[in-house]
């Protein structure tokens, strides 16, 4: 038999959870090529980026489904779209998904892209960063996320 790259998964579905995590669901593609699917890449872009500039976050095994934690910005529209990989390659992306909106309250701190909650004490937000504790006032857009 001889193999080739896959075909393109199923369009992807983007749900927001709480505008902290964007969830990108799709299926496996009909055709696998002959060869076993061993992971997938996911393509995404915001919105007034430049045509063709796309980050990139591969996804290994045969899993389905990706969470985005940290990689986007708040308040901030993405498009995604999802490609099927076996051993032979990565096959085709899919059409890109409509827009999905991150809410405020992804990165908590405006100016902080890494920051990492570890506590939540009276409508507060506490996030480390370099050892050190920060409050963030905005963190009331929260409720129970957290």
């Amino acid at each position: 038999m001889v193999k080739r790259l896959p075909s393109k998964p199923g369009h992807p579905v983007v749900t927001l959870n709480r505008g902290l995590y964007v969830t990108v669901k799709w299926t496996q593609p009909e055709d696998n090529g002959g060869a076993d699917i061993t992971g997938y890449v996911i393509k995404y872009r915001r919105m007034l980026a430049d045509v063709g500039e796309y980050e990139y976050i591969s996804v290994d095994g045969n899993t389905t489904n990706f969470q985005f934690t940290y990689q986007l910005n708040a308040m901030t529209s993405y498009q995604f779209a999802v490609a099927a990989v076996n051993d032979i390659g990565q096959g085709e992306f899919t059409e890109l998904t409509d827009y999905v909106r991150t809410w405020n309250g992804k990165h908590i701190c405006d100016q902080i892209l890494s920051c990492q909650f570890y506590a939540r004490k009276h409508d507060a937000v506490y996030v480390q960063l370099m050892s050190q504790q920060r409050r963030c006032d905005n963190a009331s857009s929260l409720n129970e996320a957290v």
